[in-house]
């Protein structure tokens, strides 16, 4: 009997997803002590619901207050990350992060590209993934030209691979983007979000 060979893209195709048995909740046997532990669990949980709303609320204006000092320094040639925020019982410290959500969209990134003009470049980078093809991972034949294509360069990457291409924000934008002008900063920032700076 003859030994089947490993296939050697297993590592990088995409398994399939394996269906999962839907469960039923079956009731569990409770005491009375045991009902009180669960209302209580049910009112604390919905009252720390209501309170990191609360808390979420007073961030933002921490926030709203603290981050329009934070870009005019910047723009004075002042970047700092962190700022001291004093309150009269104690303080928290508001620190950006250099992490940015970007636009995936293609009008949004043409947008982008418009508006930063010859600093697009500085600002992001393309970010290629290649997958293998589904069809491909369940075709011997096909995995067995592409281990001498890779060998011999005879097949086209697009030919066994999905290529994605994604825009990806460079180190240091949270500093960079104060190259921008005050007004294309206010634009930069709808098409290209910032990580929320964090209250400690």
């Amino acid at each position: 009997m003859a030994v089947s060979k490993k296939n050697p893209f297993d590592a990088i195709a995409k398994p399939k997803a394996e269906s999962k048995a839907k469960t039923t909740k079956i009731a569990a046997a409770v005491t009375p002590e045991v009902q009180a532990n669960v209302d209580a669990y049910i009112r604390l949980k919905a009252e720390i619901t209501a309170r990191e709303a609360e808390q979420a609320n007073y961030a933002s204006a921490i926030i709203d207050h603290v981050r329009p000092q934070q870009d005019r320094l910047a723009f004075s040639g002042q970047y700092n990350k962190s700022f001291d925020v004093a309150g009269t019982t104690g303080n928290v410290v508001y620190t950006t992060t250099d992490r940015f959500s970007v636009p995936k969209g293609e009008t949004e990134q043409e947008a982008l590209s418009e508006l930063l003009g010859e600093k697009f470049d500085q600002f992001f980078v393309s970010r290629r993934t290649i997958t293998l093809k589904p069809a491909a991972a369940e075709n011997p034949e096909l995995i067995g030209k592409l281990m001498k294509a890779i060998e011999a360069a005879g097949l086209e990457v697009g030919d066994v691979f999905e290529v994605t291409d994604a825009l990806a924000a460079t180190q240091d934008l949270d500093r960079r983007q104060y190259e921008l002008t005050p007004e294309q900063l206010e634009q930069f920032r709808i098409l290209c979000k910032q990580y929320k700076p964090s209250l400690k």
